[in-house]
Order: structure tokens, then C-alpha cells, then sequence
């Protein structure tokens, strides 16, 4: 039975995480908004600037490129310093730029400013993930990315709705919609700042909680030259050839379902918007259940069950997506197969590949480590994206979206099972590599207790151990 002490201790744990998961849910909400802000804003943009749709693919491409290029530097700079003020810079002081971007006048002005803004956007994830991973402990890491990215999934439907409603207020109503995110992006680091304490690199190791803090956790700095091992962890090699396959059917089903709806199944081009935030939602709701359903297997059986629910949730989903795309043409037949297909899509992501990543890596390179994923599944995916417009010019979008959702995600089925072959290995080498530390840490201590480092500057390295 816990003592009064260890109760109190708990609930304050609690209470940190409930807070952070609060504080980077609102910043993931305003995230994915900002990610829908210009194509539900476009038509009054483009009639107050008198542009074309070939500025508005520069437009939106350009964010894209350099949110998912300045990731990897966010990343580094989040593994190197406090992770709070990244994100109170990154996500809120950097959102004025957003902001600005309704006060300009032509073309030119706005891709300068986007571009700058989309910098920015590059920090959240990164830096949210090793923040959840020194939180959350092995066993609750998918519940926290599940969370925070249901949250986010429902920033993009109030974001259509919201950016709807202020387009009809008046001509101008595009400046409002872009003003108003800005300022609620600014909002967003203020309660990041409020809310989260800064956790202690690595305190959620079950072999380093009773025993690391700040001063122990500072001799084991993020070093440039360590992001090399990244690339000899090989659950991350393989989070990065399952995850350009499953991004490439996500982004597909983002950027072609509402026009397929409308183009191949019949919808107006006002129902097939509404329909599509009833999929964000299921969406919403499978992230959150496929991270409790992930650490549901991970407490069962450690080595295999985050890799068995991935490969479970992709098979469940694939028939779905090609029923959808070659049989359903019912309304009914249409939600059933997209609801299906929604809620199940994420759970790879939330419930598998991220929490495995914190699994391997060590903590002072988990942003890093993020950051790269999303930088080559992001890279790739949207070169897919823009060679298969040429194919949907020719084929037609049901054709196009049966190949990007079932034919990569069968190649994401296939090769989920060397998850079985690689992750029990990298996650018993970070397990070593945390025993290692535990006992350098306690080493010290002990020498600090008997007395013995009072020649510490003649002999450093008595007391000072070594990675």
C-alpha cells in the first residue's frame, strides 16, 4: 500500500501530465487549423488578390517544404536546450507571422510571410514528442500520442468551420481568419508557458526515475556528432520505410477525398466538406483509441504487441479503403467504408511506430529522431502526391486513390513484421544503456556521500563519469 508521500507524489505526476497533454493538445489544435487555413480561405484570397491557382500549388507547397525541412534543425535544438521555450518561441511568439499574413497586398508579400511562418510550424512535433516521452513512461506513450493527436484532428474540422464562417462576414473576411489564427497561435505558446514544467531528460526510464535530475541528466548533452547512431537504431530505419508508405495514403486521402466525393461519387461541393469532417472525426477518435489500444498490447506482450496492433489496424483498414474506392457507391456504403477506414488509419502512428521510437532512442535524441522520420515520410509522400496528379489527370481519382491507399498500404502491411525482428533488440540495448546510466548516476552519489570527491578538480574523473 502506497504511504501518504508516494500517493501525493503520484497525483502530482498525474497532474503534470494532465497539463501537458492540455497544453500541447491546444498547440496541435491550432497546428492542424493552420494547416487547413489557406485552401478554406483561398477563394476570397484569391479574388482580393486577384491570383491563380498556380500560386496557390507555390503557396501550399512551399509551406509544406519548409515545414518539413526545418523540422530536423527544430529537432536538434529541442534534444540541445529546454524544450518549452522552443515551443513558446516555435509555436507562439512565431505565430505573429501567420497573423501578418492577412495584412498583405499581393502575391509575393504572402509567400515571403508564409514561407517565414511555415518555419515555425517545423517545432511542435519534434519537441512534444521527447516532452510525452519524459512524462509518460513505456506503458503510457501511445495513450499520450493518441491524445494530443485527437485533439489536433479536431482543430481541422473547427478550423473549416471557423474559416467559413469569417469568409462571409465581408470581402476582407480573409484577413479576420488569418489575424484571429495568429493570435491564437501567440495564445497557444502563453499556455505552454503557463502550463508545462519542463520534465528532466530521461525521468520517465524506468531505470532512471528513482534516481536522475537535472544536474545527473546535463552530463549526458545532446552531441551533433551522436545523430549518426540514428541511423544504426533499426526500428528507426524501419519507422522510416513503414512510415512513407502509410504518410503517402494520409496525405492522399487529405488532399484528393473531398474532390473524389464530389467528382467520382456525386456529392455537391457543399455536402462533401461536411461528410469529410464526419471522417476527421472518426479519425480523431481511432488516435486516441489506437494509443490506449497500443499500450494495451505493450503491457501484454512488451517485445511484439505495439508491432501486432500496427499490423492488425492496417489489415482491417486495407479492405475497407478498396471497397470504398472500387464497390461503394450508396451513401451508406461510402460513410461505412470511410468511417472504417478513418478510424483505424492512425493507429500505426500513435499506437506503434512513434511509441516504439521512445522505446529505442535515447532520450537526449528523441526530437532528433522525430524530426528525421517526419522530414523523409513528409519528403517523400508529397513528391508521391505530385506525380500522381498527372496520373489522376489521366485515370481518373478513383483509380488514383485505390493505388495510393491500398497499394502503399499493403506496403506498409508487409513490412511491419521486421518490427518482430528489430525492435526487441533496440529496446534492450536503450534498456542497458539506462541500466548503465542508473548505475553511473548512483555511483556518484555515493562518492558525493562518502566524501570522496573532495579532490575533484585533481581528479575529475573519479567523479565525473563518462557516457
Amino acid at each position: 500500500m502506497p504511504t501518504f508521500g508516494e500517493s501525493r507524489t503520484r497525483r502530482a505526476s498525474r497532474g503534470r501530465g494532465a497539463r501537458l497533454l492540455a497544453a500541447l493538445g491546444f498547440g496541435f489544435f491550432i497546428d492542424s487549423a493552420e494547416d487547413v487555413a489557406l485552401p478554406m480561405l483561398w477563394p476570397a484570397v484569391r479574388n482580393a488578390l486577384s491570383l491563380s491557382y498556380a500560386q496557390l500549388g507555390y503557396i501550399d507547397s512551399i509551406r509544406v517544404i519548409f515545414q518539413t525541412f526545418s523540422g530536423p534543425f527544430w529537432g536538434m535544438l529541442a534534444d540541445r536546450f529546454n524544450r518549452k521555450r522552443i515551443l513558446v518561441i516555435g509555436t507562439g511568439l512565431w505565430g505573429l507571422w501567420t497573423s501578418i499574413c492577412g495584412l498583405v497586398t499581393d502575391y509575393w508579400q504572402l509567400l515571403a510571410v508564409r514561407v517565414i511562418a511555415c518555419i515555425g510550424l517545423g517545432c511542435l512535433y519534434p519537441a512534444a514528442f521527447s516532452l510525452l516521452a519524459d512524462t509518460f513512461g513505456p506503458r503510457q506513450r501511445g495513450r499520450a500520442m493518441g491524445t494530443i493527436s485527437a485533439i489536433g484532428m479536431l482543430g481541422i474540422v473547427t478550423g473549416a468551420l471557423a474559416f467559413g464562417s469569417v469568409v462571409g462576414i465581408s470581402e476582407q473576411g480573409w484577413r479576420i481568419g488569418f489575424i484571429g489564427l495568429g493570435l491564437t497561435s501567440v495564445l497557444s505558446g502563453l499556455v505552454i508557458a503557463v502550463l508545462v514544467k519542463e520534465p528532466v531528460r530521461g525521468a520517465a526510464e524506468p531505470e532512471l526515475e528513482t534516481v536522475i535530475d537535472e544536474e545527473s541528466a546535463a552530463r549526458f548533452r545532446f552531441r551533433l556528432q551522436d545523430v549518426r547512431e540514428l541511423f544504426k537504431i533499426k526500428t528507426v530505419l524501419v519507422n522510416f520505410l513503414q512510415g512513407i508508405f502509410m504518410l503517402t495514403t494520409i496525405n492522399a486521402l487529405a488532399t484528393f477525398y473531398v474532390t473524389w466525393l464530389v467528382d467520382d461519387r456525386g456529392f455537391s461541393e457543399s455536402d462533401a466538406p461536411l461528410f469529410f469532417g464526419g471522417v476527421v472525426v472518426a479519425l480523431a477518435i481511432g488516435n486516441l483509441v489506437g494509443g490506449l489500444v497500443g499500450d494495451w498490447a505493450y503491457r501484454r506482450w512488451p517485445k511484439y504487441g505495439r508491432a501486432a496492433v500496427s499490423q492488425a489496424s492496417i489489415a482491417i483498414a486495407l479492405p475497407a479503403m478498396a471497397y470504398l474506392f472500387t464497390r461503394a457507391m450508396t451513401i451508406p456504403a461510402i460513410l461505412i467504408c470511410s468511417l472504417t477506414a478513418g478510424f483505424f488509419l492512425d493507429w500505426t502512428r500513435r499506437g506503434a511506430m512513434q511509441p516504439m521510437v521512445q522505446s529505442a532512442v535515447r532520450p537526449e535524441l528523441r526530437s532528433t529522431a522525430m524530426a528525421l522520420t517526419e522530414f523523409v515520410n513528409g519528403a517523400f509522400a508529397s513528391l508521391v502526391i505530385i506525380l500522381f496528379g498527372r496520373y489522376a489527370d489521366r485515370f481518373g481519382l478513383s483509380r488514383t486513390l485505390l493505388v495510393l491507399s491500398c497499394g502503399f498500404w499493403g506496403l506498409a502491411f508487409l513490412v511491419t513484421p521486421l518490427y518482430y525482428l528489430v525492435f526487441p533488440r533496440d529496446a534492450q540495448r536503450l534498456h542497458e544503456q539506462m541500466e548503465e546510466r542508473r548505475k553511473l548516476i548512483a555511483g556518484e552519489e555515493e562518492l558525493l556521500s562518502s566524501g570522496r570527491c573532495s579532490d575533484e578538480e585533481s581528479h575529475p574523473e573519479r567523479c565525473r563519469p563518462r557516457r
